[in-house]
């Protein structure tokens, strides 16, 4: 096995944690693991060409970027690569009652900041090299159980691991493999996603329109412009796909009822179908799953990488805590402990957003929605759960580690 640049490897917990995946919550988990223990980091090459043209935006939490801000990746990305926003709007198409929670219901700072991927991959990869983690190429069918953990040969190398840490996202090889069962839900739906200039700037503001056709968010741009992200019924999609990028633009303006003015789009959008997709347990014997591998939501919410980011933030706080300790690792009972902590955690927030999904799009004869959000909209006490849940701040107590990033 090559030398490990990471630290010294404590006690009886031979060899370096395994972490699989290349996408940004497999990059965080190894980072912040790499804090209190010795990390190699497996992955095939494939995303390795992603940062310079991945097109996603990400929308981050405060607490995901609190989570960032421990290893020093926010202050390096703000402000020039990230675009803060304080406050979230919601509201039905053609309806007067909106609803706007804002970070100043929990007391100020910023709920998070919007970040393109093709930004935050490249300083995610330099500090995977300047914490020293092992870089190994392999191919999942290479990774194989053994007696003291996990084995990985291939490329004329060989190497044993107490843990492997899983996060190829939602199509993972790896978590097939072992067997874990998963609960699937197809929507019948596709996001339709795209980026467009306004005439007129929306400010530090994300905005959720329930529209006829389905939800569309419209987000903030770093440097200026809106991501937009549409979701509708496949049927829908697929015929307005065929159509021009002005074509959209006009859609766009009637679905935001002329706020932004009139829009222009460079280019025509994409999309890709909605499914909802739970791992029924994160963790089996030595191996634990994280982000995308372990859950896949629902977009209108923009909480899945936040999700992944706090898997990653606990998985780290419990095993940190377990090498503290002394005497022998028990690396299974932080293991469970991750999978309790976050399987229970993700299972509540996917109950509510389907509730909260449901009641913003359905049916409303007796109007009850439309006083539910003015009742809201009128009494800050009753919006600060909910402000709370967007900013990640109910997650704290589990993380217990650092302070929550404040903006002026």
């Amino acid at each position: 096995m090559e030398s490990l640049k990471a630290g010294k490897i404590p006690r009886t917990a031979t060899g370096p944690i395994a972490v699989v995946g290349d996408g940004p919550v497999g990059l965080l988990t190894a980072c912040l693991l790499a804090r209190h223990h010795p990390v190699c980091r497996i992955g095939e090459g494939r995303e390795g060409a992603r940062p310079g043209t991945d097109p996603r935006l990400y929308a981050l939490s405060a607490t995901s970027l609190n989570l960032l801000e421990r290893l020093g990746i926010y202050s390096e990305l703000a402000p020039a690569r990230c675009r803060v926003f304080s406050a979230l709007e919601i509201w039905i198409h053609r309806h007067r009652s909106r609803l706007r929670f804002s970070a100043e219901d929990i007391g100020g700072g910023l709920l998070g900041a919007t970040v393109w991927a093709r930004d935050l991959l490249p300083v995610l990869e330099s500090r995977i090299q300047t914490a020293g983690i092992i870089r190994w190429e392999g191919h999942p069918d290479q990774i194989e159980r053994a007696e003291d953990g996990w084995r990985l040969t291939g490329n004329g190398k060989e190497g044993v691991f107490p843990l492997l840490i899983v996060a190829e996202g939602g199509n993972s090889r790896l978590r097939e493999r072992e067997g874990i069962p998963l609960d699937i839900h197809d929507y019948g739906e596709s996001a339709v996603t795209g980026w467009c200039v306004p005439e007129r700037e929306g400010g530090d503001v994300l905005r959720q329109v329930f529209t006829p056709w389905g939800p569309l968010g419209l987000l903030p741009v770093p440097g200026g412009g809106l991501s937009f992200v549409w979701s509708m019924p496949n049927p829908i999609a697929r015929n307005w796909l065929m159509r021009k990028p002005e074509e959209w633009a006009a859609l766009i303006e009637e679905a935001s009822e002329g706020f932004y003015g009139r829009i222009q789009l460079p280019e025509a959008p994409h999309a890709f179908p909605l499914r909802r997709q739970v791992a029924r347990r994160y963790v089996t014997g030595r191996f634990a799953l994280v982000g995308d591998a372990a859950h896949v939501v629902h977009p209108f919410a923009g909480q899945g990488l936040n999700l992944g980011f706090l898997d990653a933030g606990v998985l780290a706080g419990r095993l940190a805590r377990t090498l503290c300790r002394s005497g022998p690792v028990s690396w299974d009972a932080a293991l469970l402990a991750y999978d309790r902590n976050r399987r229970s955690a993700n299972l509540r927030f996917l109950a509510g957003l389907e509730a909260l999904r449901l009641f913003l799009r359905g049916r409303d004869p007796l109007g009850w929605r439309d006083q539910a959000l003015a009742v809201l909209a009128r009494h800050r006490l009753l919006r600060r759960p909910w402000v709370a849940v967007a900013a990640g701040h109910g997650s704290r107590r589990l993380l217990r580690e650092g302070t929550p990033v404040r903006v002026a």
